[in-house]
């Protein structure tokens, strides 16, 4: 079994972006979102409704990018989709 730590790193090492940090960050936000409208406007969560609202932030993200990594990161972006 990998603990935490192990498993962030594999993870890491996978993704091998220097943004990894913010997808796992973005993923557990829309994680939130979703949960939020279960509870508050009575939407029932699904895998393609949190993947909208995680695609959503990813692309609010791209105008925070430092420049070195927008190349890459709009690549990476353009193959989720």
């Amino acid at each position: 079994n990998l603990s935490v730590l192990e498993a962030y790193q594999d993870l890491k090492d996978k993704l091998n972006y220097h943004f990894f940090m913010e997808i796992i960050i973005l993923g557990s936000w829309a994680i939130w979102i979703s949960r939020n409208n279960k509870i508050f406007e009575n939407i029932t969560p699904s895998f393609q409704g949190w993947k909208f609202i995680f695609m959503e932030e990813l692309k609010l993200l791209k105008y925070r990018m430092k420049k070195k990594y927008e190349l890459q990161f709009t690549a990476w972006l353009e193959a989720l989709l």
